[in-house]
């Protein structure tokens, strides 16, 4: 709860994203980010793993309540612009894990490590960066590493 809750907060106040905790309504994911900006919204699932894999339990989670079920946890009128998930780490086979829910739902994705998460929150500024760079970064449909972060 306190890592969700951190995202929640590095969301707000580090990227400028409106950003809502809905892990706790149950069959959401943990964060709910809003571009008003850019017109979008993302999900972030946070696992504390420290070599997550997208098991199929979690695939099918991903893929049927939180992106076909995005209505039953937001009621506004914005796409849905990207998932992700953030972990300590991945496993050898994330990659084509991800591209497995973009190619079942048509939603670009990422998984990100908490390493780069760092180094994208000490490298962010918002004269360079927008919502739409940010959206650009977390819908690669891969594991996100640093080169990533050049615009």
């Amino acid at each position: 709860t306190e890592f969700e809750k951190a995202t929640v907060e590095l969301f707000q106040d580090v990227f400028n994203y409106q950003a809502k905790h809905v892990g706790p309504i149950g069959l959401t994911p943990d964060v709910l980010v809003l571009s008003d900006s850019d017109g979008y919204v993302g999900i972030i699932d946070n696992k504390a793993y420290s070599k997550y894999t997208i098991s199929n339990d979690h695939h099918n989670r991903m893929v049927h309540n939180y992106i076909n079920g995005l209505n039953n946890y937001y009621d506004g009128n914005l796409p849905l612009g990207f998932f992700t998930y953030i972990a300590g780490g991945f496993g050898s086979k994330i990659d084509s894990q991800v591209k497995s829910i973009v190619n079942e739902t048509g939603v670009h994705g990422s998984v990100i490590n908490v390493h780069n998460m760092i180094e994208l929150v000490q490298k962010y500024n918002p004269d360079i960066y927008s919502h739409s760079d940010l959206r650009n970064i977390f819908t690669v449909d891969r594991q996100i590493v640093s080169a990533d972060f050049i615009i």
